[in-house]
């Protein structure tokens, strides 16, 4: 007996470090937020944290929301995924208004080494990080990014701390495109900058002793650049073209990758070529194909 209550105060105890970091309040769309607070809408992890000023953060469906601030000192607004993994590839469209310092970007954590990291795909009056190294550069999603990793000391996931921090700050602003984390990650790992576990994947606005400014934000995040691929094209309802056939043997898809794709598995007819076309008739990809046998 005792030790099945020992089991039960174990698992007890893992359970409140597991709901401790996703958060337990539940948030639904049109929920809106203006004090610091923590937890899920979903699939997604909300969260709002500032250390002065006001602001409100805007739920709405899925990983979309919009927010506005006020004079902060500073002041996040994210949402996104938890643990997450390099693999994370993300398509956006912001309506991004900052005054004084603010960014748009990918935001995150790191443990053992801690660290925190950002992608920056805009920014305000003033151009992140300032005082850091430059690590080298990173040419993806048609841009160039600086790398940059400096030490810092104050509020983290584990509490008051010294960590290092990683950017990725593009050349040229932004407000729209798709953001592939693990072209990123690579980079950092190829300058010699440490990742741990992963922790947090988000997309966040920042604003840092800003007067004020606004963000409506449109966000897809994806586990992997194949379920993009896949999810892309059935959502779209996109032709399947396929290679010279034989037969009328049922079609498997293959990416360039040689990974299978789900969603494609049909009787096709002869005479067809491997070229994937849109709407508009544009080329939207290259895949192979694989004639099954009856």
């Amino acid at each position: 007996m005792r030790l099945i209550y020992l089991i039960l105060i174990c698992l007890i105890a893992c359970s409140s470090q597991i709901f401790s970091q996703w958060g337990s309040k539940k948030f639904k769309t049109g929920d809106v937020i203006s004090s610091n607070d923590v937890g899920t809408q979903g699939d997604y992890h909300v969260e709002y944290w500032k250390d002065g000023g006001s602001g409100t953060m805007t739920l709405a469906d899925g990983c979309d929301f919009s927010c506005q601030w006020g004079s902060v000192n500073n002041i996040l607004f994210r949402k996104g995924i938890r643990p997450g993994s390099e693999k994370v590839v993300i398509v956006y469209t912001a309506d991004y208004k900052p005054q004084g310092n603010s960014y748009l970007s990918i935001y995150g954590w790191f443990q053992n080494p801690l660290v925190e990291y950002y992608i920056i795909e805009s920014w305000g009056s003033w151009k992140p990080p300032g005082n850091a190294t430059r690590k080298g550069t990173v040419e993806t999603d048609s841009g160039k990014y600086d790398i940059y990793q400096n030490s810092r000391t104050g509020a983290s996931i584990e509490g008051n701390k010294t960590f290092q921090q990683y950017w990725s700050v593009r050349t040229a602003k932004r407000t729209k495109g798709t953001i592939t984390c693990g072209n990123h990650f690579e980079a950092w790992k190829k300058a010699g900058m440490t990742i741990g576990k992963f922790y947090e994947v988000s997309f966040n606005v920042e604003a840092y002793q800003s007067p004020g400014g606004q963000a409506t934000v449109e966000v897809k995040m994806y586990n992997s650049p194949e379920e993009m691929i896949t999810t892309s094209i059935l959502a779209s309802k996109q032709t399947v073209s396929m290679m010279p056939l034989k037969s009328n043997a049922p079609i498997m898809m293959y990416n360039i990758l040689g990974q299978r794709i789900d969603g494609f598995s049909a009787p096709l007819r002869p005479g067809q070529h491997p070229v994937i076309l849109n709407a508009t008739s544009g080329a939207s990809g290259i895949f192979y194909s694989h004639q099954s046998k009856k």
